[in-house]
């Protein structure tokens, strides 16, 4: 089996992982989120004691030439037996300058960690685990795979209309606008996120 090592020490890490607060707000729509930090702080001693390297460099794959993205490469290494694994994951910037780049990486990073480790936010609210949401339900899946003696469906959750995400970015400040288009990404997907970064779009042109 490959990194049977690396497993038996990740395993033991999970037993140590703290609960990831909700330390971030999110100004434009008066939510909160967890930090990079925050997750950092759950998890890096507990991979430290197991022996586990964490490394999340940014990579340049070439996608940033067809639509400006950030990339990284999520890594641990289990220090004794050099067995490995990674995920690569994209985040398209919501401003292409190097404040939008920066962004996107701690998106990247963030995003990746927690889907990788399999941990999420506690007291997860209504926007953040919206069931249109891709990226959130794989964040959700590693921990749907761990053994439970009783498991238990979460009741369905309603997410954001289209209609008062619209209203919203309609009233938003300009400068606020990238608060907005992150947060459309992250509860919407198709024909629904197309309209609302097209809305964003044109109210960036009329400012």
């Amino acid at each position: 089996m490959e990194n049977q090592k690396l497993f038996a020490a990740l395993l033991a890490a999970q037993k140590s992982f703290t609960a990831v607060r909700k330390d971030g707000k999110n100004p434009m729509f008066k939510s909160q989120y967890a930090t990079l930090d925050s997750v950092l702080d759950a998890v890096r001693q507990p991979l430290l004691d197991a022996g586990i390297l964490l490394m999340q460099p940014p990579v340049d794959t070439g996608e940033r030439l067809e639509k400006p993205c950030a990339t990284v490469k999520t890594t641990l290494i289990h220090a004794e037996s050099g067995e490995s694994m990674e995920v690569v994951t994209s985040i398209p910037l919501a401003k292409n300058d190097a404040q939008g780049y920066g962004s996107a990486v701690t998106y990247a990073r963030r995003y990746a960690l927690m889907g990788l480790l399999g941990i999420a936010p506690e007291d997860d609210d209504g926007n953040a685990a919206s069931s249109g949401n891709a990226r959130q339900q794989a964040q959700r899946a590693p921990q749907q795979t761990q053994p439970a003696a009783t498991p238990k469906k979460d009741p369905p959750k309603t997410g954001p209309s289209l209609e008062s995400a619209l209203e919203k970015v309609k009233k938003s400040p300009v400068e606020k606008l990238d608060f907005a288009e992150q947060w459309c990404r992250m509860n919407f997907t198709g024909d629904d996120l197309k309209v609302l970064e097209k809305a964003i779009t044109e109210r960036r042109s009329a400012a």
